[in-house]
């Protein structure tokens, strides 16, 4: 399904992006601003609050997770959704690609990873990538990057 299509622009996609760092949250928001649907931007800072707001609403399409937070980390939170079993799509971000991360998120059950893009072009790329993916079918890449 595409959801940049005329279609489907009707329909609302709740993103819930889990991250600490207000530019990389600002870059994110800026990222996802021009595209032609419409988008209902949850927000949490860290593991805790993101676990506390899945028990409170049950419509997040999609989850970005940052690895790198304070009080619970993107692993600790990931490991955390997999044990509710909450089967939404997993997504996470880091600043950094190294091959443990990547395995890691893998063997605790993400849907993909992506390493923050340097620019906001790449990163507005990225994440049409991700929100183009149909997740149920697991047609992608689990690194998704467009570097």
């Amino acid at each position: 399904m595409d959801i940049f299509s005329q279609s489907f622009s009707l329909q609302t996609l709740t993103i819930l992006l889990v991250d600490d760092d207000k530019d990389d949250i600002l870059v994110f928001t800026e990222a996802i601003s021009d595209f032609q649907i419409t988008i209902d931007l949850k927000l949490a800072y860290n593991g805790l609050d993101a676990i506390s707001l899945l028990t409170q609403i049950q419509d997040v399409d999609i989850i970005f997770l940052d690895i790198n937070m304070h009080l619970m980390n993107g692993f600790e939170c990931l490991a955390e959704i997999r044990k509710q079993r909450w089967t939404l799509p997993v997504v996470m971000l880091s600043s950094s690609n190294m091959d443990h991360y990547v395995s890691q998120s893998r063997t605790l059950g993400a849907n993909g990873f992506i390493t923050k893009p340097a620019s906001l072009t790449e990163y507005q790329q990225t994440v049409k990538n991700v929100l183009s993916t149909d997740w149920a079918k697991k047609e992608s890449e689990f690194y998704l990057d467009v570097r």
